[in-house]
C-alpha cells in the first residue's frame, strides 16, 4: 500500500474548524431557513430556497450585502452576495474604482498602481449552479456564505479583511428549479436518477458554458456586466462537476494546446493557483485529486473561465466528482478501474505527478462533493488574501503590457477599423461591435474623417484601439491555426475540448480592416453602439423596397406581416430610379408610415419608396407558422435554434413525438428538425430508462405522418445530423460521404469552413457569395446520387421526379478559414452544402452544418430564415 494513503480520508464539513459558536448563533444557518441540512442524501434545495436563505443571512449579518444584479431568462432575480468585513463593505465603491483603474491600466503610473494595490482588497468571484444537473456547487454556495459570514478562525478573518467575495449562489436559477423539480418528482421511483427530459437552461442547457464570448443569454450578460463593466474581479472561480473518473476532483493546470493570445502571466497564475489548491487537498487528507490531464481548455474562449483570462483576470474552474443528483453511490474496486476515463492513459492505481494519492473507491455522497468544493473555495480565498497586492498589481501589469503590444503592433495590428455603412449586413457589424462593448472593450466612433494605413474613412466609422483587454480583441478577430495533435504517432487526432476556429469577423460576415501604423484616434469612446441610421425615403405610393441583406430584415418582415402589411420577394433584379435591386428584395405594401419609421429607426433599415408599379414579378409571403421538433432527449441544438428564431420573432411552436405521430401537422408551413442523430429522433429514450411519457421517438408512424405532411405541401428543414433521418425517411438520393470515415482521413472538430451560396436562389437570397460555415463535430458532406448510381440502387434510394436543387456548396480549394481540418479538400471540395429536394407538393431542405450553432454564425442565419419564409410560397417547390 502507498505509505501516504493512511492519512488520506474524507473529512466531513462538520469536522472543519467552526470558530466561535457565539458568532454563528447571531445569524441563521442554512438549515434554519431551508428546512434541512444541505448535503443530505436525497435532498436538494431549489433556487427559491437558496435565495430565501441568503436574504435572511444578509438581514442578520453586517458582513453580507445582497444585491439583485439582473433577471434570468425566465425572470428569476439573479443576486450577488458581497461578503467581507463591515468596513470593507462600506468602502465597496472605492474598491470598485480601484479595480477598474488597475484593470484598464490607463493613465496610471507603476507607483500609483502599487499604491492602489496596497490600498485595495482582492476581489474574488465564486459561483455555483452554471450546469444545473451538477447539483453540488449550488448547494455548497449557501454553506460557503455562512462560513465566511460567521467563522472566527484566523483564516476566515484574514479572508474577510483582505478580500471582497462576490458570491453568485446560482448563475442558472431557472435550470436549478427545473432539475430539482424533476429529481423530487422521481425520488423513490425506478427513475430517480433518470436524465432531465428538457434542457436545464431554458434555451441552451450545458452550452451556457460556451456562451462567454457571444453573450447571447441573459445570465451570461448579467455576469459579464459585473466582470467587465462594474467590478473587474482579479479572480473568477467557476465550480463544475465531474472530472475524469475515478478522480474526486480535477484542479488546474489543464492540458495543451495553449492559445498564445493569453498573457503568459495569466497562464502561469492559473497553474500556480491550481497547485496551491492541490497542496491544500493534500494537507486536508483528501485523495483522488487529478491535475494537468484531460481538459484542453486553454484554446477556445467560449468557457466561463476562459474569456476573463483574455481580460487578464484569473479565471479558473474545478471539476468535482458527481454521481447523480443527491443520490449516493458506492463504487467497487472493479468499478474504479485501472485507467482513467476520457481516453486518459494514466493509471488510477499508482501514484503519479498528475494523481498523487489515488482514490480507492467506496461510497460517494453529495456531502463529499460539497466538502471538496469547500476546500477548493477556501484555498482560492486563502491565497487571494495572502497575495492580494500581487493579484491587484498583476492585472495592471498585464494590462500595461497589452497596451504597449498594441501600440507597437506586436502580434497583431495597432487598431481595427469597422465601417458599418460599407458592410454587406450592417446589422451584423453592429452586433459585432455590441459584443465587444459587452466584453468591456473600448470602441471609438469617429467624429471626423481620418486615414489609417493609407485608407480613408468617414465620420461614423468605428475604431478598436490598443487597450488592456487586447487579448480578447485579437482572439475574436484573428484567425487561428490549431496545431496538429494525435493520440500517438500514426494514431487518430486528439479531439480538442471545444471549437478550434471561431473568429467573429468570419462568423458574422463583417469586413474588419487592420491598421498597423499608429494614428490619432478620431473620436471618443462610446458606451453603446447604435444601429445605423435608417430612413424612410421617397414616395411610396406603390410600396417600399428594403434589402434582404441584413439579418434584421427578417425581424422587420415578421413584424410587418403580423401587423397586416403585404410583404413579398422580388423574383428577379429590378432597377428603380437608377438603383438596382437584386432578386429577393423585400417589397412592403399597405404599411403604416409610423410603423415603418419606428422599424427603420430601431433596426437601421432603409425603406425606399416605389411610386408606381416597377413591373417586377413577386412572390407574396405570409408569416410562417413553424414547428420545431423537441425531443425528450434534451437537445441543446434545438434550444439554440429556438433561441435564434425567438430573437427574430418567428411564430414557433415546439412539437413532440405524440404531436408528430398524430399527423395533425397541417397548421405548420414548415417543421424544423435541429441537429440530432437519426436514432435519437426515431427511437428516443429506450423503454424502462425513463417514465413512460418520455420513452420513444417519432417512430415509423411519425415518419409516415411526416411523409404525408410534405406530400401535401409542407416543408421540412434539417441540419447536420438530422440530415440522415430526413434523407432516409424520404429515400432521398443523397449520401453522406464522410459517414464512418476514419478520423485520420477526415476530421473537422469545430472549425470555420468556406462555402459558396447561389445568391439568385430564393433559399440563399441576401447571402454573401462566400461565407463561413461553422463545422461542428465533423459536419456532413452530401453527394447527390444519379439514377444509375450503384450506391443509389444498393441502398434503395430512388431518383426524385425533379432535380435536387443545390443552393450552397463547398469550393474546390482553400476551404479552411479558421481552426483545424484533416481531409477537407478530399471529402468536401465541390460537394453540396445545402440542398432542396421536392417531395410531392412540398420540399425537404437539408443543410450539412448547423447554420445557427450557439447563436454565433450570423453570416449563415439567412439559410435558416429563407426556407421558413419560402414555405409560405407554394410555387417555390422545384
Amino acid at each position: 500500500m502507498n505509505p501516504l494513503r493512511w492519512a488520506f480520508r474524507i473529512l466531513p464539513f462538520a469536522a472543519l474548524p467552526l470558530g466561535v459558536l457565539g458568532a454563528r448563533a447571531q445569524v441563521p444557518a442554512p438549515q434554519d431557513v431551508i428546512g434541512f441540512t444541505l448535503g443530505s442524501d436525497y435532498q436538494l434545495a431549489n433556487y427559491d430556497q437558496v435565495l430565501a436563505y441568503l436574504r435572511a443571512l444578509a438581514s442578520a449579518s453586517d458582513r453580507v450585502v445582497l444585491e439583485e444584479i439582473g433577471k434570468s431568462t425566465l425572470g428569476k432575480p439573479m443576486v450577488l452576495a458581497f461578503i467581507s468585513t463591515p468596513e470593507n463593505l462600506r468602502k465597496r465603491e472605492r474598491y470598485r474604482e480601484i479595480n477598474r483603474r488597475l484593470a484598464l491600466a490607463k493613465d496610471l503610473s507603476q507607483d500609483e498602481a502599487q499604491a492602489l494595490a496596497a490600498e485595495g482588497v482582492a476581489t474574488v468571484w465564486i459561483d455555483g449552479g452554471l450546469h444545473a444537473t451538477e447539483v453540488a456547487h449550488s448547494q455548497h454556495t449557501p454553506e460557503l456564505a455562512y462560513w465566511l459570514a460567521t467563522d472566527e478562525s484566523a483564516e476566515a478573518r484574514r479572508m474577510r479583511e483582505n478580500t471582497l467575495v462576490l458570491l453568485m449562489p446560482n448563475i442558472n436559477p431557472d435550470g436549478a428549479n427545473i432539475v430539482v423539480d424533476w429529481y423530487r418528482k422521481n425520488l423513490g421511483t425506478p427513475f430517480e436518477t433518470a436524465p432531465v427530459p428538457e434542457l436545464y437552461h431554458p434555451y441552451v442547457g450545458h452550452d451556457n458554458n460556451r456562451d462567454w464570448f457571444m453573450f447571447t443569454q441573459a445570465e451570461t450578460q448579467v455576469a459579464a456586466t459585473v466582470f467587465y463593466h462594474e467590478w473587474f474581479p482579479q479572480i473568477i472561480y467557476n465550480h463544475h462537476q465531474t472530472g475524469p473518473f475515478p478522480g474526486r476532483i480535477w484542479v488546474p493546470p489543464p492540458a495543451d494546446p495553449l492559445n498564445a493570445n493569453y498573457d503568459p502571466l495569466i497562464i502561469a497564475s492559473f497553474s500556480h493557483l491550481g497547485q496551491y489548491m492541490l497542496a491544500r487537498f493534500m494537507k486536508e487528507g483528501k485523495p483522488g485529486v487529478s491535475t494537468g490531464i484531460g481538459y484542453r481548455v486553454v484554446w477556445s474562449a467560449g468557457f466561463m473561465h476562459a474569456t476573463p483570462q483574455l481580460h487578464n483576470m484569473l479565471g479558473l474552474f474545478t471539476e468535482t466528482a458527481l454521481y447523480t443528483y443527491a443520490t449516493p453511490h458506492c463504487y467497487s474496486e472493479e468499478e474504479v478501474g485501472d485507467i482513467f476515463t476520457r481516453g486518459i492513459r494514466l493509471s488510477t492505481r499508482e501514484p503519479s505527478m498528475h494523481y498523487i494519492v489515488p482514490w480507492e473507491g467506496g461510497c460517494w455522497h453529495i456531502r463529499d462533493a460539497m466538502d471538496y468544493m469547500m476546500t477548493g473555495s477556501r484555498a482560492v480565498l486563502d491565497l487571494a488574501a495572502k497575495l492580494k497586492e500581487d493579484y491587484l498589481y498583476n492585472i495592471y501589469h498585464m494590462g500595461q503590457r497589452q497596451i504597449r503590444r498594441g501600440e507597437q503592433a506586436e502580434g497583431g495590428p495597432f487598431a481595427y477599423v469597422i465601417d458599418v455603412q460599407k458592410q454587406h449586413d450592417r446589422s451584423s457589424a453592429v452586433e459585432l461591435l455590441r459584443i465587444f462593448r459587452q466584453a468591456g472593450i473600448e470602441v471609438r466612433r469617429a467624429e471626423r474623417s481620418f486615414e489609417a494605413d493609407g485608407r480613408r474613412y468617414e465620420t461614423g466609422t468605428y475604431v478598436i484601439p490598443p487597450q488592456a483587454f487586447r487579448p480578447f480583441v485579437i482572439d475574436m478577430l484573428e484567425r487561428k491555426e490549431h496545431p496538429d495533435r494525435f493520440e500517438y504517432p500514426g494514431g487518430p487526432p486528439e479531439p480538442p475540448y471545444d471549437l478550434t476556429g471561431y473568429n467573429l469577423a468570419d462568423q458574422l460576415g463583417v469586413v474588419v480592416d487592420r491598421a498597423f501604423e499608429p494614428f490619432e484616434m478620431p473620436g471618443p469612446a462610446v458606451e453603446e453602439v447604435a444601429a445605423p441610421s435608417g430612413e424612410v425615403s421617397g414616395g411610396g405610393a406603390f410600396g417600399y423596397f428594403y434589402s434582404h441583406e441584413p439579418n434584421w430584415s427578417a425581424l422587420a418582415t415578421n413584424r410587418l406581416l403580423k401587423a397586416g402589411s403585404s410583404v413579398s420577394w422580388t423574383k428577379e433584379p429590378v432597377t428603380v430610379n437608377g438603383v438596382q435591386w437584386p432578386a429577393g428584395t423585400f417589397l412592403v405594401r399597405g404599411a403604416d408610415d409610423d410603423r415603418l419609421a419606428d422599424i427603420s429607426h430601431e433596426l437601421g433599415i432603409d425603406f425606399v419608396g416605389v411610386g408606381s408599379d416597377p413591373g417586377v414579378a413577386t412572390s407574396s409571403l405570409r408569416a410562417p407558422q413553424v414547428g420545431i421538433y423537441q425531443s425528450y432527449i434534451s437537445n441543446m441544438a434545438e434550444g439554440w435554434t429556438r433561441w435564434v428564431l425567438d430573437q427574430y420573432e418567428f411564430d414557433l411552436e415546439p412539437i413532440h413525438n405524440d404531436d408528430i405521430r398524430s399527423g395533425d401537422l397541417d397548421r405548420f408551413d414548415a417543421i424544423l428538425f435541429p441537429d440530432q442523430s437519426a436514432d435519437g429522433i426515431l427511437n428516443g429514450h429506450a423503454a424502462l430508462t425513463m417514465p413512460e411519457d418520455y420513452v420513444g421517438g417519432v417512430s415509423v408512424d411519425g415518419a409516415a405522418a411526416l411523409k404525408r405532411y410534405v406530400e401535401d405541401g409542407g416543408w421540412l428543414v434539417g441540419f447536420h445530423e438530422s440530415v440522415e433521418f430526413l434523407k432516409s425517411t424520404f429515400g432521398l438520393p443523397v449520401r453522406n460521404t464522410v459517414a464512418n470515415v476514419d478520423p485520420r482521413r477526415f476530421f473537422i472538430p469545430g472549425s470555420l469552413i468556406r462555402f459558396k451560396s447561389n445568391t439568385s436562389d430564393p433559399l440563399a437570397y441576401g447571402m454573401q457569395e462566400e461565407g463561413a460555415a461553422l463545422f461542428w463535430r465533423h459536419g456532413v458532406a452530401m453527394e447527390i446520387l444519379s439514377a444509375a448510381s450503384e450506391d443509389a440502387s444498393a441502398t434503395g434510394e430512388q431518383r426524385l421526379e425533379q432535380n435536387v436543387n443545390v443552393f450552397a456548396h463547398f469550393p474546390d480549394d482553400s476551404l479552411l478559414l479558421d481552426g483545424w481540418e484533416i481531409g477537407a479538400k478530399r471529402y468536401l471540395a465541390g460537394k453540396p452544402a445545402a440542398i432542396q429536394a421536392p417531395v410531392g407538393n412540398g420540399s425537404v431542405v437539408l443543410i450539412g452544418f448547423r447554420p445557427d450553432t450557439r447563436g454565433q454564425p450570423r453570416n449563415t442565419f439567412k439559410l435558416l430564415f429563407n426556407p421558413l419564409f419560402a414555405s409560405t410560397i407554394r410555387e417555390l417547390v422545384p
